[in-house]
């Protein structure tokens, strides 16, 4: 999370009635953020200086290895509210009946072109939709594995190409976001996100990820 108590608030309001242990990686908000977070019952990560999305999951996903350890599986879920709580049950549910290494939800309202290209490029080298969706279920030995290669170029879709590449149970699960009006892009502003965007599409197309 990055500045975005309006919509934070009312995900964990939501997500105290479910029964999922919580990790929030607030990265150096300027606004109430950490005073909020200081004030729940909830564990969470305090960036001194602002990482970046991508360097603030990685950073989440590490610490949940080295700290959680009944944990067997790792949601990644945004805090600008474009995602539904009341999906996970549903994901959840879809995730442990299939013994999934990766669950991808993907979205099925997709608004950045450049995005649009990449789910192509994707679905035509592995069957599978939107590698750039932040709500993804990962198997976390499998995740492990992998996790150690992307800490360093912080491409964390390398993460959805390195385990499609190797073998392990992938699925799709279809989602409907909801749309946020004048949204920033998290990867920075829109011509630094279409760039990093087609830079990973260059890596989709490449494969060399086994």
């Amino acid at each position: 999370t990055f500045n975005e108590i309006k919509s934070l608030t009312k995900i964990l309001t939501k997500l105290s009635k479910l029964k999922f242990k919580i990790l929030i990686v607030n990265d150096a908000s300027t606004d109430n953020t950490k005073k909020y977070l200081n004030s729940c019952q909830i564990s969470f990560i305090d960036n001194k200086s602002n990482i970046g999305y991508e360097a603030s999951l990685i950073k989440g996903m590490s610490f949940i290895m080295k700290n959680f350890n009944k944990t067997k599986n790792i949601i990644t879920f945004d805090a600008d509210g474009e995602h539904k709580v009341s999906d996970l049950n549903k994901i959840v549910k879809f995730f442990s009946k299939n013994k999934l290494d990766l669950l991808i939800c993907n979205r099925t309202n997709i608004q950045r072109f450049s995005e649009k290209i990449v789910n192509f490029f994707f679905n035509l080298k592995f069957k599978m939709y939107d590698p750039l969706s932040g709500l993804k279920v990962y198997k976390k030995t499998v995740l492990k594995k992998y996790l150690q290669k992307v800490q360093k170029n912080f491409f964390l879709v390398d993460l959805t190409v390195f385990i499609c590449s190797n073998n392990y149970k992938v699925k799709n699960f279809p989602i409907k976001c909801n749309i946020l009006k004048n949204r920033q892009p998290r990867i920075g502003n829109s011509l630094q996100a279409n760039f990093k965007i087609f830079k990973i599409l260059g890596k989709v197309i490449s494969n060399d990820n086994k």
